[in-house]
């Protein structure tokens, strides 16, 4: 009983921090190889550890610094280039049908009413946000720690630990050699197919950039690459607003041709780095993990409406486990001792 007691109130200890301790496991082993070598040429297993978290370290801040740099300043000249045209009139020299009825339409009065609302709301939603990020920022210092905490350990003890695993299951299951096998390919699967979609949509993304005439389409391409790999963004964070202004700027000019730029940048990047994601990506990880390309199909629908945006790795890992586990257990599958 009290044992019982002990588990429920450790879990839910534990509980806020799950999503940090995955993302840490989850960086060791994609960084064991790293520091494998590290280990052979400095034989502390502690200074290894400690160096291969310093350069993943590097390797997220300098980027996001460099990425929230370069964003910033590009939603600076945005927001002037606002500025001014609401300055002289978002309409001013075009004389199309268009900005004439848009123009027309603009100054009734609900369209006034319905603008200011709209103001209200956005200016509500940023400060909101904006307050809960300020509130949240002890939670996100706290999280990354554990991230850290959790790499160092586990590239320093993971072996070990594996191996106190490993004793303890083969005194009572045979199959576990083979589930942990199963496990390793299927995380190498899903962590091998999330990096080879984000690069096939970023040298979409710049190819797209390219052929629609945006400025400086290698490094966007790099930037959309970089927010492939955050499900909660996606690349339309920067293809969607560059489609949009592109338009725009072809209303604005009383430009056909920018107009159909536009359009075509959208429909590009709609079918060749939007859903170029949910066609390859089930076919890569199933190919690459040996699972049926269903069950990582429905694992990351279903893990996006259990887990959110973080369920696109949860879902197909839970569900390919899962399948193997039956596989052994239930339907009797032999394996190898």
């Amino acid at each position: 009983m009290l044992f019982s007691l002990l588990v429920v109130l450790s879990f839910f200890i534990i509980k806020p921090l799950l999503l940090a301790l995955f993302i840490g496991a989850l960086l060791a082993y994609a960084f064991y190889p790293l520091y494998s070598f590290m280990l052979k040429k400095t034989g502390k297993p502690t200074l290894s550890s400690f160096l291969v978290c310093f350069l993943v370290l590097l390797i997220v801040i300098i980027p996001a610094g460099l990425l929230i740099k370069v964003l910033i300043q590009e939603s600076y000249v945005f927001y002037l280039l606002v500025k001014q045209k609401l300055a002289v009139g978002l309409f001013h020299n075009c004389t199309t049908e268009l900005c004439i009825a848009i123009s027309e339409f603009s100054q009734s009065e609900w369209f006034s009413t319905q603008l200011k609302e709209i103001a209200r709301s956005a200016t509500n939603l940023i400060i909101g946000k904006g307050s809960a990020f300020l509130v949240n920022i002890p939670r996100l210092a706290i999280n990354l720690f554990v991230v850290f905490f959790t790499l160092f350990f586990f590239l320093k003890d993971g072996e070990s630990l594996l191996n106190r695993l490993h004793n303890y299951f083969q005194l009572r299951h045979g199959n576990y050699i083979f589930i942990l096998g199963r496990l390793k390919e299927i995380i190498h699967g899903i962590v091998y197919g999330f990096l080879l979609i984000a690069m096939i949509q970023g040298i979409f993304g710049a190819l797209g950039f390219f052929l629609f005439g945006i400025p400086s389409p290698l490094f966007w391409g790099l930037v959309m690459g970089f927010f492939a790999l955050i499900p909660a963004i996606g690349t339309g964070v920067i293809w969607v607003p560059a489609s949009v202004i592109l338009i725009l700027d072809g209303v604005f000019q009383n430009s056909t041709p920018l107009i159909l730029q536009g359009i075509g940048l959208f429909v590009y990047s709609f079918i060749f780095v939007g859903s170029v994601d949910n066609i390859l990506r089930p076919k890569l990880i199933g190919d690459k993990a040996k699972v049926h390309v269903a069950i990582i199909m429905l694992g990351i629908f279903g893990g996006i409406l259990l887990f959110g945006p973080l369920g696109v790795i949860l879902g197909p890992l839970v569900l390919s486990l899962t399948a193997e586990i039956m596989k052994v257990y239930l339907v009797g599958k032999k394996v190898k001792s």
